[in-house]
């Protein structure tokens, strides 16, 4: 009796350089960014940093953090939509 084994292979590629493309993730994706920029600039108001260099600084975290978890979230609940299916 021989059985046949399916291999699934997740496709890295799709799912970090795909857009947003639901509603939900638009919403989740501005959400995150809104609320790490607001972490990373809260305390550099208060520095002698000018306000141009402080909003660079706070963007670049808020923009890989909240990235990073969209990534995550379709990594962990949409595997069917990312993933590619051989037998063997």
């Amino acid at each position: 009796m021989k059985t046949s084994v399916t291999y699934v292979e997740i496709d890295l590629k799709r799912i970090f350089t795909t857009p947003p493309n639901t509603r939900k993730e638009k919403i989740i994706l501005f959400s995150m960014m809104l609320i790490v920029f607001i972490l990373c600039f809260g305390p550099l108001c208060f520095t002698n940093v000018p306000p141009w260099r402080a909003v660079l600084i706070s963007c670049l975290p808020a923009l890989s953090v909240s990235w990073g978890w969209v990534v995550l979230l379709r990594g962990l609940f949409k595997k069917k939509e990312y993933s590619m299916f051989r037998k063997s």
